[in-house]
């Protein structure tokens, strides 16, 4: 092959390439989008439907090692999560296989949901370094979390973060008291699939804030 063609060859894979990053990227956005109008509606009444479960998925960290309630909702925006320091603002959705964390942060099944009360009292979010989760290295002790679902709007600070392998499923573990846990790959600049994984750990600061439509109106507001 004269160099030419190499040359044109090799361009060739680089537009394929970018074009496939970009179409990755559009169809996470737009997910986070149609997310955030979902979430709305359902804040607005307090309600959230529940979608059928479907054990057949790959989960990253492996949630097959918890047990999963019947009627989990796969793939369905669960929450909202904002850190500021981190200028992350995004739609949490449920379930940890590849189409999920295309669209957003995922749940890890079988912890915590968000907005629960009671046990399991550990709720797992994870996203890739390279898109949602990207900036989860900024986070600091003492930085500040906030987890929205139907029952309001929950605060967590940053107590811990860690470096661990893949099998250190302990990360995942119920706790005896609330706390959040973000998980992403580790490092961020590696190339490709990544040996370790960034843990962050938060715990609730004060009670809930009531930020639903339902809320006001039984305010009165």
């Amino acid at each position: 092959m004269t160099r030419r063609a190499l040359s044109v060859v090799l361009t060739a894979a680089g537009i394929v390439l970018i074009g496939v990053a970009a179409l990755h990227y559009a169809r996470g956005a737009r997910a986070q989008r149609e997310g955030s109008e979902i979430l709305r509606e359902r804040f607005a009444t307090g309600y959230t439907p529940i979608a059928m479960a479907n054990s057949d998925r790959d989960e990253l960290p492996r949630g097959s090692v918890l047990s999963v309630a019947a009627g989990y909702p796969f793939g369905q925006p669960i929450a909202r999560i904002r850190i500021p320091s981190a200028r992350m603002d995004w739609v949490v959705f449920g379930g940890t296989d590849d189409a999920t964390l295309e669209k957003g942060p995922g749940h890890v099944p079988g912890t915590a949901l968000p907005g629960q009360e009671g046990a399991p009292e550990n709720c797992v979010i994870t996203a890739h370094r390279d898109s949602h989760f990207r900036n989860l290295g900024w986070l600091r002790k003492g930085h500040t979390i906030e987890l929205e679902t139907a029952a309001g709007t929950k605060a967590y600070r940053v107590v811990s973060r860690e470096i661990v392998t893949p099998k250190a499923v302990r990360v995942l573990d119920a706790t005896p008291a609330a706390r959040l846990t973000l998980i992403t790959c580790y490092p961020f600049t590696y190339i490709g699939p990544a040996p370790q994984r960034l843990v962050v750990v938060a715990e609730p600061i004060g009670g809930r804030r009531q930020v639903s439509g339902a809320s006001a109106k039984a305010s009165g507001e």
